[in-house]
């Protein structure tokens, strides 16, 4: 029997969201829930994690969600993983779905799915046929909550300098950690099935108020293409913006992307 771990990340008082996650004991679902610390703890694990011997909670001190899901990658003990947050929503059939999934294609590493959001719609248009990485679709990208994957030494960590309370890049990390896996020779599925539901007012939703979406945007882009592919995919997307929008400024900040991830990379 395959089991599923949903490694649950939050941080300070969203400890105290998680407990909704939880749906009825069954032997082949696990929950990890990282809770990260950015001070002062004023806040007890509820109650009601205690008491399931299906819930563990980790504790670790700091700040970044890439940290934080590192921590659970390094606890995690399931066969097949599943990236979670403080705000998602399952259904058991949702569960079966990603088992079943995983128990069909034993040639997929990694298997991507779709998200809802709380009124039960698509959080965004998906592709209507199943593919893999190597050939996906022009313009796909992939959100934390759909991705699960095998537990394996071969899955990478989550690179620190993206994503949530990170200094510079405030978002990127699933992108890049997709790519670090593909690069590592990890094969990754796309099906579309639906297994979560949650919030689709994500933080890679604010790309034209956000400097720092921006950013990360201009260094995943260097990471995945180099700096010269980088830069043109940068100047063709800020002119194919819609609307009455600061481009020079967008763009400004897609190239300190850019820089920064020169600059910053070992």
């Amino acid at each position: 029997m395959q089991t599923l771990e949903l490694l649950i990340c939050t941080i300070d008082e969203g400890i105290e969201a998680t407990p909704h996650i939880l749906l009825p004991q069954r032997q082949d679902v696990r929950y990890l829930i990282s809770w990260q610390q950015d001070r002062i703890q004023t806040h007890d694990i509820p109650e009601v994690l205690r008491k399931r011997d299906d819930v563990r909670v980790v504790e670790m001190q700091g700040r970044g969600l890439a940290a934080n899901r590192n921590n659970a990658l390094a606890h995690a003990t399931g066969d097949v993983l599943l990236l979670s947050d403080d705000d998602t929503q399952y259904r058991m059939e949702y569960f079966d779905r990603i088992l079943q999934a995983f128990a069909t294609h034993p040639e997929a590493d990694f298997i991507c799915f779709q998200g809802l959001d709380l009124t039960g719609a698509p959080i965004r248009p998906y592709p209507s046929q199943p593919f893999f990485y190597e050939n996906r679709p022009y313009g796909v990208y992939y959100c934390s909550w759909e991705i699960a994957f095998r537990r394996s030494p071969q899955v990478p960590h989550f690179d620190v300098r993206f994503g949530l309370g990170s200094d510079y890049l405030s978002c990127g990390e699933e992108e890049i950690f997709i790519h670090d896996a593909y690069l590592r020779g990890l094969k990754i599925l796309y099906l579309p099935i639906p297994i979560v539901e949650t919030d689709k007012n994500t933080t890679g939703t604010h790309f034209l108020q956000s400097p720092g979406v921006q950013r990360a945007k201009g260094a995943v882009l260097c990471y995945m293409h180099g700096e010269i592919g980088a830069l043109l995919r940068c100047i063709k997307y800020t002119l194919c913006l819609k609307g009455k929008v600061p481009r020079l400024k967008i763009l400004r900040n897609l190239i300190d992307g850019i820089r920064f991830i020169k600059r910053t990379t070992p």
